[in-house]
């Protein structure tokens, strides 16, 4: 088969194209709205991690549903997924922490980390554990 230099340029551009598209996809962090954090919980088709970074007690008396658990000192330690691709949604007790995980995560190789920032801001439904819990029923 001949060498054709348009086909090999046009190949070249394709290649070039990922690579900025992945870097520039890395540099910033978007930011989560309520709204969207809404609609993916009611959505079952969608796959993501939600991570909440507060302290165990915290999370224990309110969390957004499907959240994990994941306190602020244990995350550098972290790794949520094999899945470098996954989508990761952060929050905590401040959104200055949760965006801080965020790049933690997106230097640790992780492209989809999406942050939404204080849970004190969240007016969905919150799910309790523990002894708060059993304190309700």
């Amino acid at each position: 088969m001949p060498f054709d230099p348009i086909n090999a340029g046009v190949v070249s551009i394709s290649i070039l194209l990922v690579i900025i598209l992945l870097l520039v996809s890395r540099i910033r962090h978007r930011i989560l709205t309520g709204r969207e954090l809404l609609y993916l919980l009611d959505q079952d088709q969608y796959e993501y991690i939600l991570i909440d970074i507060r302290s165990k007690c915290e999370f224990e008396k309110g969390h957004i549903r499907n959240a994990l658990n994941v306190p602020l000192p244990e995350c550098p330690g972290y790794l949520p997924t094999e899945n470098m691709f996954e989508k990761i949604y952060v929050y905590g007790r401040s959104r200055r922490s949760a965006r801080n995980v965020a790049k933690m995560l997106d230097k640790t190789g992780y492209f989809n980390v999406t942050f939404y920032g204080a849970f004190c801001g969240w007016k969905g439904p919150v799910e309790k554990t523990g002894a708060d819990k059993e304190e309700q029923s």
